[in-house]
């Protein structure tokens, strides 16, 4: 029987065409075994959907056929080795990126003066002053919100000069004082940035979601005499101001209330502790005949960003203006469209609609800003509530550029996925088919106007409708939900690696690359090295298994074995980098600094990387977050969370191993939609407290774990053998491990150390369990 091959069947005939996917989404199991492999519908849910995809998981095969070529030819690199570059032993030669032999640090040839994220902003201001700059929603009588309220540039440029002018006079403050910001995003945070930056203060970001004691910590350290904050956060800020000698003037974003002073008394505020309000600070500027001070000049401290420290205190990251910028102006460059001389030639940022809603207190959303206000683009501000932003926010806004972290997009997937399967087995064989069928399209350099009509571009619409481009950052994408976005959505992911020590960006994949499972090559403004990790068997002059048996015989080379792959060097090592976006060092911590940052000025990450065979950067491993179980086995505990966490009825793990144990071992906190899903077609009820606490419900979810764990080629000894439901203290969005509980950094990092506290009991229950199961089997 002839196969079904319905990519090849999307021509101007639509009824056709839809009568043949109907036909074929009704096979059962059993009558498609006819078709190839490679021509069977996708199951979906939750498995990886081998989308543009690398086989073997690491610059395999699959990275081959991406570029067309054969094992035999030459494929395109993305980088190129610093040739008179000297090289030490157990280490790489350094890579640059192709198209940028030397380093740049500048986003615009020919106009040196703009040489900082403030003077990029004045140099758009005076451009497109009539542009949209900063956009909010507008609060309604009846408490809803209405359409986004936008200020053009030259309005966010009279308001930033006021205010700067003001703050100087009113808080009386010398150049180079910290100011800092407490407070969820929003046109006055970047505003308030952008302020001080016109008189040469630094400015201070203070995560929205930490509590008294870090706020009070990040106050005393950076010494802070300023901090602007919006009411939601003032009686938190009092409470940590208590013990504070620095601290003298507080500027609240709303107007004033009749209360606030009798609040401050309540908190037990110091006296010469003063409140102001934004509106008070801009007005002083009008009442000063005082000129104003100089605008940031590139090298001085523009910048201390506290690192959320998933151990000890967190370390303040000073960055100067040039940090800043250089970091922005390799994103912008990255952009094939753009001359590198006027943001107007760039498709992707010139005239673009952002949306803010990731914390503005960490480096990629910092990051993503300078980048928008350097090209005249739009930023419009979530209404602060993340639950609303799907289905409130982003068809209210409508952006061009959907900013996004992995966690972000999973649940994205998740939803999707989960509202097609519940729409019976017509519309999710459809929707399995009709990816397929755009990513051969798209493989192609098409897309099927069927398969979009009928479906993609109403799912295209949940976003807005206009999104071109989704940036990824702050952990690595799975090659799955990276090939989903960019299939279902059709626009290209841009997956980025940075760190707050490299002002947010260092690697990011070109727009037009479409390999997954890489973060791509480094920024014009970086270059990058690997060094030899010697205690996990990574080496810079590491040579993938030439058989089938010394692949089986080693550890570090994950997923199967791929012939293709035989014999080929792949350098792998700790990622180094160095350029004008790497920091000044750790303020106030001079050993910390010369721990990460050596005397020839590379910064070395932690993280473990793998030069593959087009020159891009895969992100392997971490040198942190590793140990040994009792047989001697090294584990990498974050990327099997990762896989634990592609469960679909997982929302957040934490996997724990002990070297006097031989098995790993998890908290779960269960998604409770997924969950009780299950149970109503299965019929148990309850809640999920109580449904949880049914054997097969836990059986049910350690089975998925493993399935994933099996799709994702983990090694048994990777894969957890026992795992606790954490369903008590959840809050509203179904989280177990939380800020607030000290489970998780305001970065969203699991705090290691605190979990084991918290968990202790239960993981020495899973590893009885574990003990009484393995002596059962072996009786």
């Amino acid at each position: 029987m002839p196969y079904l091959d319905i990519s090849a069947l999307c021509r101007p005939c639509g009824r056709a065409c839809l009568l043949l996917a109907l036909a074929a989404s009704s096979l059962s199991s059993a009558d498609r075994s006819f078709l190839p492999e490679s021509r069977r519908p996708v199951l979906l849910p939750r498995r990886p959907l081998g989308l543009l995809s690398l086989r073997g998981g690491r610059g395999g095969r699959g990275l081959l056929a991406c570029f067309g070529a054969r094992e035999d030819e030459e494929i395109p690199q993305l980088t190129a080795e610093v040739a008179d570059a000297p090289v030490k032993e157990g280490e790489s030669k350094p890579r640059r990126n192709a198209r940028f032999p030397e380093l740049v640090h500048l986003p615009m040839e020919g106009n040196p003066e703009v040489d900082t994220p403030y003077a990029a902003f004045n140099f758009s201001a005076a451009r497109f002053p009539e542009r949209n700059c900063l956009g909010h929603r507008e609060l309604l009588p009846d408490g809803k919100r209405g359409g986004y309220v936008w200020q053009t540039y030259g309005e966010v440029n009279q308001q930033v000069k006021a205010l700067g002018e003001g703050l100087v006079r009113v808080c009386g403050l010398a150049r180079g004082s910290k100011c800092g910001i407490y407070a969820t995003n929003r046109p006055e945070w970047t505003e308030s940035m952008l302020s001080m930056w016109s008189q040469g203060l630094v400015c201070v970001p203070l995560y929205d979601s930490v509590g008294s004691d870090a706020v009070r910590y990040i106050i005393n350290h950076a010494a802070l005499p300023v901090v602007f904050c919006e009411r939601s956060k003032l009686s938190v800020l009092l409470e940590a101001a208590k013990d504070s000698r620095s601290l003298r003037h507080i500027v609240l974003y709303e107007p004033l209330q009749d209360d606030d002073v009798e609040v401050m008394h309540k908190a037990g505020s110091r006296r010469d502790l003063k409140l102001h309000s934004w509106t008070e600070v801009k007005a002083a500027s009008r009442e000063s005949s005082a000129s104003s001070g100089s605008a940031q000049r590139a090298g001085e401290l523009a910048m201390v960003l506290y690192t959320s420290g998933t151990t000890g205190d967190p370390k303040g990251v000073m960055l100067s203006a040039q940090n800043l910028l250089a970091s922005a102006a390799g994103c912008l460059l990255t952009d094939e469209t753009y001359d590198g001389k006027d943001t107007q030639s760039s498709r992707r940022f010139d005239k673009a609609t952002y949306v803010s809603y990731l914390p503005l207190a960490h480096s990629f959303e910092l990051n993503m800003q300078i980048l928008m206000l350097t090209c005249g683009a739009a930023i419009g501000f979530y209404q602060g509530d993340v639950r609303k932003l799907v289905t409130d926010d982003l068809p209210a806004l409508q952006p061009t550029i959907m900013p996004g972290v992995p966690r972000v997009y999973s649940r994205i997937y998740d939803k999707v996925v989960g509202t097609m399967e519940a729409k019976g087995p017509v519309i999710r064989a459809l929707f399995r088919m009709g990816l397929r069928a755009n990513e051969r399209a798209m493989a192609r350099g098409k897309r099927s106007w069927l398969w979009d009509s009928l479906m993609f571009k109403k799912l295209q619409a949940v976003l807005g409708g206009r999104v071109e481009m989704f940036l990824s950052g702050a952990a690595p994408l799975s090659s799955e939900l990276h090939g989903f976005l960019k299939v279902a959505f059709n626009a290209p992911v841009i997956q980025g690696y940075g760190m707050t020590e490299n002002a947010g960006a260092a690697v990011a994949m070109p727009p037009l690359l479409t390999t997954v499972g890489t973060v791509g090559a480094p920024l014009p403004c970086t270059e990058v090295k690997l060094v030899d990790v010697p205690e996990m068997e990574y080496s810079t002059e590491d040579v993938y298994p030439r058989t089938r048996e010394e692949f089986e015989q080693q550890v570090t080379f994950k997923g199967s074995f791929d012939p293709a792959m035989a014999g080929k060097k792949l350098p792998r090592g700790e990622i180094c980098m160095r350029g004008r976006n790497i920091m000044q060092g750790y303020y106030k911590l001079e050993s910390e600094t010369a721990a990460v940052l050596d005397a020839d000025g590379w910064l070395h990450t932690g993280d473990v990387g793998q030069w593959n065979l087009d020159g891009s950067l895969s992100i392997i491993d971490r040198k942190k977050n590793i140990f040994k179980l009792s047989q001697g086995e090294y584990i990498a505990v974050e990327s099997i969370e990762s896989v634990v966490a592609s469960s679909r009825f997982v929302l957040q793990s934490w996997v724990y191993g002990n070297s006097l144990e031989p098995a790993l071992v998890a908290v779960v906190v269960p998604d409770k939609e997924a969950v009780l899903s299950w149970c109503k077609k299965h019929n148990i009820a309850g809640s999920l407290q109580q449904v949880c606490r049914d054997p097969r419900v836990q059986k049910m979810i350690l089975n998925d774990i493993r399935e994933c764990c099996v799709a994702a080629s983990l090694r048994g000894y990777e894969q957890p053998k026992a795992i606790h439901l954490e369903v008590n203290n959840l809050n509203e969005l179904g989280q177990g491990f939380t800020v607030q509980n000290d489970c998780l950094t305001p970065s969203f990092k699991l705090r290691r150390p605190q979990l084991l506290r918290r968990y202790s009991q239960q993981v020495d229950v899973m590893y009885q369990q574990i003990r009484e199961s393995l002596q059962h089997s072996s009786s």
